[in-house]
Protein backbone atom coordinates (compact mmCIF):
# COMPACT_ATOMS: atom_id res chain seq x y z
CA UNK A 1 0.00 0.00 0.00
CA UNK A 2 1.84 3.44 -1.39
CA UNK A 3 1.87 6.01 1.19
CA UNK A 4 0.74 9.71 0.12
CA UNK A 5 1.89 12.61 1.82
CA UNK A 6 0.28 15.86 0.66
CA UNK A 7 1.55 19.08 2.05
CA UNK A 8 0.31 22.69 1.41
CA UNK A 9 3.66 25.23 0.56
CA UNK A 10 4.38 27.14 3.45
CA UNK A 11 3.28 30.84 3.86
CA UNK A 12 3.94 32.95 1.30
CA UNK A 13 4.69 36.88 0.83
CA UNK A 14 1.77 38.70 -0.35
CA UNK A 15 0.93 38.84 -4.20
CA UNK A 16 1.78 42.44 -4.08
CA UNK A 17 5.63 41.47 -2.96
CA UNK A 18 6.41 39.60 -5.91
CA UNK A 19 6.15 40.03 -9.76
CA UNK A 20 3.56 37.62 -10.13
CA UNK A 21 1.69 34.81 -8.40
CA UNK A 22 4.61 32.43 -8.93
CA UNK A 23 7.32 33.95 -8.06
CA UNK A 24 6.11 34.16 -4.56
CA UNK A 25 8.43 33.26 -2.09
CA UNK A 26 8.22 32.43 1.68
CA UNK A 27 8.37 34.84 4.32
CA UNK A 28 10.37 33.80 7.91
CA UNK A 29 6.97 32.50 8.99
CA UNK A 30 6.82 30.18 5.96
CA UNK A 31 10.70 28.98 6.35
CA UNK A 32 10.16 28.51 10.61
CA UNK A 33 6.57 26.57 9.84
CA UNK A 34 7.90 24.62 6.79
CA UNK A 35 10.73 23.54 8.86
CA UNK A 36 8.42 22.42 11.81
CA UNK A 37 6.52 20.41 9.72
CA UNK A 38 9.67 18.27 8.64
CA UNK A 39 10.32 17.89 11.81
CA UNK A 40 7.20 16.77 12.48
CA UNK A 41 7.21 14.28 9.75
CA UNK A 42 10.55 12.75 11.43
CA UNK A 43 8.79 12.48 14.64
CA UNK A 44 6.15 10.37 13.24
CA UNK A 45 8.23 8.41 10.87
CA UNK A 46 6.89 9.71 7.93
CA UNK A 47 9.84 10.06 5.50
CA UNK A 48 9.22 10.78 1.41
CA UNK A 49 11.39 8.49 -1.09
CA UNK A 50 10.14 11.02 -3.65
CA UNK A 51 9.29 14.64 -3.62
CA UNK A 52 6.76 16.24 -6.48
CA UNK A 53 5.77 19.82 -6.54
CA UNK A 54 4.98 22.83 -7.97
CA UNK A 55 7.42 24.80 -9.71
CA UNK A 56 5.91 28.05 -8.04
CA UNK A 57 8.79 29.38 -6.11
CA UNK A 58 6.66 28.58 -2.63
CA UNK A 59 6.51 25.16 -3.53
CA UNK A 60 10.17 25.01 -4.60
CA UNK A 61 11.49 26.94 -1.23
CA UNK A 62 9.23 24.50 1.13
CA UNK A 63 10.37 21.69 -0.88
CA UNK A 64 14.32 22.22 0.09
CA UNK A 65 13.29 23.24 3.80
CA UNK A 66 11.64 19.83 4.29
CA UNK A 67 14.11 17.68 2.25
CA UNK A 68 16.96 19.58 3.68
CA UNK A 69 15.77 18.54 7.27
CA UNK A 70 14.73 14.97 6.68
CA UNK A 71 15.98 13.43 3.12
CA UNK A 72 18.33 15.18 2.05
CA UNK A 73 19.36 12.41 -0.33
CA UNK A 74 16.00 13.01 -2.01
CA UNK A 75 15.63 14.91 -5.10
CA UNK A 76 12.27 16.86 -6.20
CA UNK A 77 11.35 16.68 -9.05
CA UNK A 78 9.28 20.35 -10.31
CA UNK A 79 6.11 19.95 -12.50
CA UNK A 80 4.38 22.76 -14.07
CA UNK A 81 1.20 20.98 -14.10
CA UNK A 82 0.92 21.22 -10.23
CA UNK A 83 0.82 24.31 -10.18
CA UNK A 84 -2.77 25.44 -9.21
CA UNK A 85 -3.70 21.74 -9.97
CA UNK A 86 -7.33 20.43 -9.63
CA UNK A 87 -7.57 17.79 -7.09
CA UNK A 88 -7.85 15.02 -10.53
CA UNK A 89 -4.86 16.41 -11.54
CA UNK A 90 -2.68 15.83 -7.94
CA UNK A 91 -3.89 12.65 -7.58
CA UNK A 92 -3.15 11.24 -11.39
CA UNK A 93 0.46 12.78 -10.54
CA UNK A 94 1.22 11.15 -6.98
CA UNK A 95 -0.46 7.85 -7.90
CA UNK A 96 1.48 7.60 -11.37
CA UNK A 97 4.89 8.45 -9.48
CA UNK A 98 4.03 6.03 -5.97
CA UNK A 99 3.32 3.26 -8.84
CA UNK A 100 7.56 4.18 -9.71
CA UNK A 101 8.75 4.66 -6.44
CA UNK A 102 9.30 2.74 -3.61
CA UNK A 103 8.63 4.26 -0.56
CA UNK A 104 6.16 7.62 0.32
CA UNK A 105 5.66 10.43 -1.91
CA UNK A 106 5.63 13.80 -0.89
CA UNK A 107 3.56 16.13 -2.90
CA UNK A 108 3.92 19.40 -2.26
CA UNK A 109 1.01 22.01 -3.96
CA UNK A 110 -1.63 24.49 -3.49
CA UNK A 111 -5.23 25.14 -2.35
CA UNK A 112 -7.99 24.63 -3.53
CA UNK A 113 -7.23 22.07 -5.64
CA UNK A 114 -4.84 20.14 -2.70
CA UNK A 115 -7.39 20.90 -0.21
CA UNK A 116 -9.95 19.04 -2.41
CA UNK A 117 -7.95 15.76 -2.88
CA UNK A 118 -7.21 16.02 1.16
CA UNK A 119 -10.97 16.31 1.64
CA UNK A 120 -12.63 13.22 -0.92
CA UNK A 121 -9.45 11.06 0.86
CA UNK A 122 -10.57 11.73 4.49
CA UNK A 123 -13.95 11.24 3.83
CA UNK A 124 -13.17 7.83 1.84
CA UNK A 125 -11.12 7.00 4.58
CA UNK A 126 -14.06 7.04 7.32
CA UNK A 127 -11.35 8.04 9.45
CA UNK A 128 -13.34 10.60 12.22
CA UNK A 129 -10.40 11.68 14.14
CA UNK A 130 -8.98 14.89 15.67
CA UNK A 131 -6.54 14.65 13.02
CA UNK A 132 -8.77 13.66 10.14
CA UNK A 133 -11.78 16.26 11.02
CA UNK A 134 -9.13 19.41 11.06
CA UNK A 135 -8.44 19.10 7.33
CA UNK A 136 -12.32 18.47 6.52
CA UNK A 137 -12.16 22.58 7.36
CA UNK A 138 -9.44 23.81 5.65
CA UNK A 139 -5.68 22.88 5.06
CA UNK A 140 -3.42 26.19 6.40
CA UNK A 141 -0.37 26.33 4.82
CA UNK A 142 2.97 24.07 5.29
CA UNK A 143 0.55 21.43 7.28
CA UNK A 144 0.61 18.17 5.87
CA UNK A 145 -1.04 14.97 5.91
CA UNK A 146 -0.23 11.21 5.18
CA UNK A 147 -2.48 8.14 3.93
CA UNK A 148 -1.81 4.72 2.79
CA UNK A 149 -3.70 4.29 -0.39
CA UNK A 150 -5.12 1.64 -1.93
CA UNK A 151 -6.42 1.37 -5.68
CA UNK A 152 -5.36 4.27 -8.76
CA UNK A 153 -9.47 5.64 -8.79
CA UNK A 154 -9.26 8.80 -7.11
CA UNK A 155 -13.48 8.02 -6.19
CA UNK A 156 -12.74 4.21 -5.80
CA UNK A 157 -10.05 4.27 -3.76
CA UNK A 158 -9.29 3.05 -0.36
CA UNK A 159 -7.41 5.52 1.85
CA UNK A 160 -6.39 5.77 5.57
CA UNK A 161 -4.52 8.18 7.68
CA UNK A 162 -1.66 7.77 9.13
CA UNK A 163 -0.05 11.12 9.85
CA UNK A 164 -0.47 14.86 9.70
CA UNK A 165 0.61 18.42 11.38
CA UNK A 166 -1.10 21.69 11.03
CA UNK A 167 0.86 25.01 12.38
CA UNK A 168 -1.11 26.24 15.72
CA UNK A 169 -3.02 22.75 16.07
CA UNK A 170 -3.35 19.86 18.08
CA UNK A 171 -3.70 17.21 16.18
Amino acid sequence: MPTLILMRHAKAVRDNEAPSDRARGLTQRGRREAAEAAAAMRDQGVRPSVVRASNAVRTVETAEIVIGAIAPEVEARFADALYLAEAGVIWADATRVATDAQGAVLTIGHNPGLHELVMRLVERSGERSALARCFLDDMPTASWIAFEVEGGELDSSGARVIGGWAPGREV
